[in-house]
C-alpha cells in the first residue's frame, strides 16, 4: 500500500517507503534505517497520544518488550514513547499471517503444524520471560517467515488494554482467541491466559475451524467461559494437547515447558483427520473455484452456467458487532495494531467504534428533532406493524407460527406467515455467506492487497458502497429481492447489516450506508412495503430523513437502548433478546410497550436442538 498524502517521510530517523496497514490505534509503516534494515513503524493515533495515562501505560509496555527476544518473535529495535505522536519499530518479518494462509490454502499438516506449534511455543517462552503477557495471540498476529513463524504485537495489547480499562472499562481481545480470564478479570490474567489463546489457535491451524465460534461476538466470549470447545477435526495427540490448553482452570493447563514436549510428538506426518487443503483440492477438481469465500469456508462450486445463488447456510442474526457484552460486564471490541493485514485480518475482530458510534451519539438520538415519527412523510402509502403485539423472529428458518403471534420476521428465501403481519429479511450491506460469485467482484469491498473484506464474525463478503455509482448498482440488485418481497406478500422490509460501517471504520462511513439505505427505502416505499431500521442506534437521529419506518432492535434490554427506539419510532419497535439477562430487562421496563421476544442464539427453526422462544 502506498504512501498517503498526508503520511510522513520519516519518523524517528527511519525513512518510510509504504504503509502496512491502519487499525483502531494507530498506522503501522515499512521503514529503513540509514544501514537499510527493515522495520514496520507503528504510530499510535493523535487522540491516545493526548492522554496522558496511556502514554505512561505505553512507555512501561515499550520498556518491557524490549527485553523480548528470540528466534520466534519480532523483536523492538526503538521506540519513542515520548514523541508527539508515540510510535515503536519492530523487525521487519516478510511473510503471510496464519490467518491468510488458512483462509486461502487450508489447514496446516504433518511438519508445517509441527514447526508452528513449535515454534510458537518458543515465542511464548522468551515473551513471557520478559514479564510481558501477549494477551492477543491470534492468526493474524503469527507472520509465516520461510524459517519459521514470528509472534508480532506482543506487549502492545497490553499496553491498549490498560489504557481502555482505566478509561472505559473496555476490554481489547479477539473473542475467538481469548481466554476465560480475560473476560471475567481482565487486570489479572497471567501466562497461563496465552496457553488458552494458543490452545485455540493451534486448533484453528489444524482444521480452519475455531474452537469457539458463535454466531456473534456475545456467543462467542460466552462459549469461551461457559463451554466445551469444538474439537471435531483435530487429530491425536493434538486434540489431547489442546483440551489440556483450553482447561477453564488456568493452574489445569500445562506450562510450556511441558508443552514442548507433548507437542515434539505430533510428528511430521499429516494428521490423518485434517481435510484437504484448498489449494491442493482446486488444482485437482476444475469444478471448484480457488477464491475463498470467507476464513475457513470451502471454495464455491461453480456449475458450467456460471454462478448461482448459493443456498441460505445459517441465520444472519447481526447482535452487537461492536460492542458485546458478557455476563461480567465487560466489553470486547478489538484494537490491537498489527504489522500486515490491519483492519482486514482473518480472525474474526471486532472492529473498533468511530466517533459517530459514541455513547453520547446514541443518546441523543433519542431527543433529537429529527427523530419524531411526525417526518415520516414518504411513507403515507405503507402498512405499518402493529404495535405492542406478540410476534416472533424466523430469520434463521421459518415454522407456524406459536399461537397468538400476528407479526414475524423471515428471510426472504421463506414464504411469509398466513394471517400475520410479514417483515422480509434480506442481507442488504453484506453478501450471503458463500454467495460471493453472485456478484460482480468490483462491488465487493478490498483492502489494500485487493483481498476481499469480510465481516469475521459471519463469513460475510462486505460490500462496497463508497461512490454513488457502486450504491446504485448494488441498489439495483437488492431491488429485485424487495421485488420478491412484495410478490411474496410481505408488507415490509428489514435490510440486515445496516450497521456494517460500524465494523469497518477504515473503509465505510454513517453517510455512505445511510445513502444506500435511501435507494432501497424509495423503491420499497415504491412497492407499498415498510421498511425496518435493524439495531444501528447510532443513526436513529438520521431515521426520518433516510426514511425509516419502524425498527427491529436486537439485545436493546441487554444494552439498555430500547428507550431510545421507542422515542424514535414512537413505540414502534420489535425487539429481540439473546440472553435471560437482556429479557429480564427488556421485560421489566418495557413489555407494556414494546413487542418483545427472545431467541435462541442461532434464531433456530422450532423442532432444532438449540430451538428457545419466549416471551415476557
Amino acid at each position: 500500500m502506498s504512501l498517503s498524502p498526508g503520511d510522513p517521510d520519516s519518523i524517528g530517523g527511519y525513512t518510510l517507503v509504504d504503509r502496512l496497514g491502519s487499525g483502531g490505534m494507530g498506522v503501522v509503516y515499512l521503514g529503513h534505517s540509514e544501514s537499510g534494515r527493515r522495520v514496520a513503524v507503528k504510530v499510535v493515533h493523535a487522540q491516545y497520544a493526548l492522554d496522558e495515562e496511556f502514554r505512561t501505560r505505553f512507555r512501561q509496555e515499550v520498556a518491557a518488550v524490549r527485553r523480548v527476544s528470540g528466534a520466534f518473535t519480532a523483536p523492538v529495535v526503538d521506540a519513542d514513547p515520548d514523541a508527539q505522536q508515540p510510535w515503536m519499530a519492530t523487525l521487519y518479518v516478510p511473510g503471510r499471517t496464519l490467518s491468510d494462509i488458512v483462509a486461502k490454502d487450508g489447514p496446516l499438516r504433518g511438519r508445517e503444524l509441527r514447526v508452528l506449534a513449535l515454534g510458537l511455543v518458543e515465542a511464548l517462552r522468551d515473551i513471557h520471560r520478559a514479564g510481558v503477557v501477549h494477551r492477543d495471540l491470534k492468526p493474524s498476529n503469527v507472520l509465516m517467515a520461510d524459517d519459521g513463524p514470528r509472534v508480532i504485537d506482543f506487549g502492545i495489547s497490553h499496553a491498549v488494554d490498560n489504557e481502555a480499562l482505566t478509561v472505559t472499562g473496555r476490554l481489547i481481545g479477539t473473542p475467538p482467541f481469548m481466554s476465560p480470564e480475560q473476560f471475567a478479570a481482565p487486570r489479572d490474567v497471567t501466562a497461563a491466559s496465552d496457553v488458552f489463546s494458543l490452545g485455540s489457535l493451534l486448533v484453528y491451524a489444524s482444521t480452519g475451524n475455531r474452537p469457539f465460534d458463535g454466531s456473534s461476538p456475545y456467543l462467542t466470549g460466552y462459549q469461551v467461559m461457559y463451554e466445551a470447545p469444538h474439537l471435531d477435526g483435530v487429530a491425536e495427540p493434538l486434540r489431547s494437547i489442546a483440551e489440556r490448553c483450553l482447561d477453564k482452570d488456568p493452574g489445569a493447563r500445562p506450562e510450556l515447558a511441558e508443552l514442548h514436549g507433548l507437542l515434539r510428538e505430533l510428528g511430521d506426518s499429516a494428521a490423518p483427520e485434517a481435510p484437504p487443503r484448498a489449494a491442493d483440492a482446486a488444482e485437482t477438481d476444475p469444478g471448484v473455484s480457488r477464491t475463498p469465500s470467507g476464513p475457513g469456508e470451502p471454495a464455491t462450486a461453480q456449475g458450467a452456467g456460471g454462478t448461482r445463488r448459493a443456498a441460505r447456510t445459517g441465520n444472519r442474526r447481526r447482535g452487537r458487532g461492536i460492542a458485546v457484552g458478557l455476563a461480567a460486564g465487560v466489553v470486547v471490541t478489538g484494537l490491537s495494531i498489527t504489522a500486515v493485514h490491519i483492519g482486514s485480518d482473518k480472525d474474526g475482530d471486532s472492529k473498533p467504534p468511530t466517533a459517530s458510534t459514541s455513547a453520547s451519539t446514541s443518546a441523543s438520538a433519542s431527543t433529537s428533532p429529527s427523530a419524531t415519527p411526525s417526518a415520516r412523510a414518504s411513507a403515507t402509502a405503507v402498512t405499518l406493524p402493529p404495535k405492542h403485539v406478540p410476534w416472533d423472529y424466523q430469520i434463521g428458518g421459518a415454522y407456524p407460527l406459536p399461537t397468538g403471534v400476528t407479526v414475524v420476521s423471515r428471510s426472504y428465501e421463506d414464504a411469509p406467515a398466513q394471517g400475520a403481519y410479514n417483515i422480509c429479511n434480506i442481507n442488504a450491506f453484506q453478501v450471503e455467506k458463500g454467495a460471493e460469485g453472485d456478484w460482480n467482484p468490483d462491488l465487493l469491498l478490498h483492502d489494500a492487497d485487493g483481498d476481499v473484506v469480510y465481516d469475521q464474525d459471519w463469513g460475510e463478503a462486505v460490500l462496497d458502497i463508497r461512490t454513488d455509482a457502486k450504491r446504485k448498482r448494488i441498489a439495483a440488485e437488492l431491488d429485485t429481492w424487495i421485488d420478491e418481497c412484495e410478490v411474496s406478500g410481505y408488507k415490509a422490509v428489514e435490510p440486515d447489516n445496516y450497521d456494517s460501517f460500524t465494523r469497518f471504520p477504515e473503509y465505510l462511513t454513517a453517510d455512505q450506508a445511510k445513502a444506500l439505505m435511501k435507494l432501497l427505502v424509495a423503491h420499497a416505499h415504491g412497492k407499498g412495503l415498510a421498511v425496518a431500521q435493524k439495531n444501528t442506534a447510532e443513526l436513529l437521529r438520521d431515521r426520518a430523513s433516510v426514511g425509516l419506518d419502524f425498527a427491529i432492535a436486537e439485545e436493546c434490554g441487554q444494552w439498555d437502548e430500547c428507550g431510545e427506539f421507542a422515542d424514535a419510532f414512537d413505540n414502534n419497535v420489535l425487539v429481540v433478546e439473546y440472553t435471560a439477562q437482556g429479557m429480564t430487562k427488556a421485560c421489566s421496563s418495557w413489555s407494556g410497550q414494546l413487542s418483545i421476544v427472545r431467541r435462541d442464539a442461532e434464531v433456530e427453526p422450532k423442532g432444532a436442538s438449540d430451538y428457545l422462544r419466549d416471551t415476557c
